[in-house]
């Protein structure tokens, strides 16, 4: 019988990896991403204080569009560089959450690089 590992529990290993490496301080938050099929979610993280910081979705009342696009994904690292650079945030940690560099999770950095964070 062939044992098949599903892609979620590979994303999951990958972010692990990917999270022993990076943490987010008050100075430098981590910008944490997770994109779903539909939507994109973008979080800044202090990770010594365990708080979220700064948070922007496709979800969001102010968000107009689709979240399941590159434009979208591009429109929220806008909104999240924008809430950030209100709170005096400049520089950033990027954690793609497991996902690939690619797409959506690109655009959205670039998005927020636009936006005026550092990382």
């Amino acid at each position: 019988m062939i044992n098949k590992v599903s892609s979620k529990q590979n994303r999951v290993k990958r972010r692990r990896r990917v999270r022993g490496k990076i943490s987010g301080t008050a100075q430098r938050p981590r910008l944490a991403v997770f994109r779903s099929a539909n939507h994109i979610y973008a979080q800044l993280i202090d990770d010594v204080a365990g708080k979220t910081l700064v948070a922007a979705s496709s979800l969001d009342k102010e968000f107009d569009g689709y979240g399941g696009n590159q434009e979208g994904a591009k429109k929220v690292g806008l909104a999240v560089a924008q809430k950030a650079k209100a709170k005096g945030i400049e520089e950033v940690v990027f954690d793609r959450g497991g996902f690939v560099y690619h797409g959506r999770v690109q655009q959205l950095a670039e998005g927020a690089r636009e936006g005026g964070l550092k990382f």
